[in-house]
């Protein structure tokens, strides 16, 4: 696990945690705006590290190294924390440990825990580890999930070379830990604002995790941004990517 870091002499401290089978530098673009007014931190999870090879574990234990390496750095005070997808997850739990204090987090389609049955987990774990043995072999194959004239091909290029690397033992332990990780009861309270992302044209997936968030975290802003799909936002127009954030701070 390695933590990029940028404008570190910077005030403002912005975290940013990549989707499941990215790379931190899905974020690049991003980044070269917003290093010159914040001190942003880009996490590369385990598993999806083309630097340092470290298998995935669980969720919970990314989310507390994160939190480790941030209260090493003496770092528990940030102003921005960005989750996209399996970030939003990670961004979640680290949260739920509550020893850093966040002002604002944004879960970009961020995943919630689904506590599915025995035997649907089952299922579907091996139907979500077949699909990526698949993608690992075929770049033609992700052109289907991430079609060229809606996403960036270098973007997806990028994605792809993340999966090559990964073991199937990551893979496995990613998928079944997004669909299980253990989040507490109740949430913390806290004085953070919280917004919930998510593009028009994925809503129908992000059903359960927009009522897991409304159920469990306490005045969360929801935010349909239109014509956009699962990722485009983020990794397609970067400067409206970062005037949402300057807006927060």
């Amino acid at each position: 696990m390695t933590f990029h870091e940028f404008g570190k002499e910077n005030d403002k401290v912005l975290v940013m945690i990549h989707g499941a089978c990215m790379s931190w530098k899905n974020f690049k673009e991003n980044i070269r705006y917003l290093k010159d007014e914040f001190h942003v931190i880009a996490v590369a999870v385990p598993g999806h590290d083309l630097y340092r090879f470290d298998e995935f574990t669980t969720m919970e234990n990314v989310a507390k190294r994160l939190e480790d390496w941030l209260l090493e750095n003496e770092l528990s005070d940030i102003d921005v924390l960005y989750g996209f997808s399996m970030g939003g997850g990670i961004a979640i739990r680290l949260l739920a440990y509550n020893k850093i204090h966040v002002k604002n987090v944004i879960l970009d389609g961020g995943i919630t825990p689904k506590n599915y049955g025995v035997t649907y987990s089952k299922i579907k774990l091996w139907a979500d580890t077949t699909f990526k043995k698949f993608e690992k072999k075929s770049r033609g194959l992700m052109s289907l999930v991430f079609p060229p004239d809606e996403y960036d091909e270098k973007q997806v290029d990028l994605m792809h070379g993340i999966i090559r690397c990964m073991s199937i033992e990551s893979i496995r332990r990613l998928y079944s830990s997004m669909d299980n990780f253990h989040m507490p009861e109740q949430f913390p309270e806290m004085d953070t604002y919280f917004e919930y992302w998510y593009g028009s044209g994925e809503k129908m997936f992000r059903e359960s995790d927009i009522s897991y968030i409304r159920s469990y975290i306490p005045d969360v802003h929801f935010r349909q941004i239109p014509n956009m799909d699962h990722g485009q936002y983020v990794m397609g127009f970067p400067k409206l990517f970062v005037k949402q954030i300057r807006r927060l701070v």
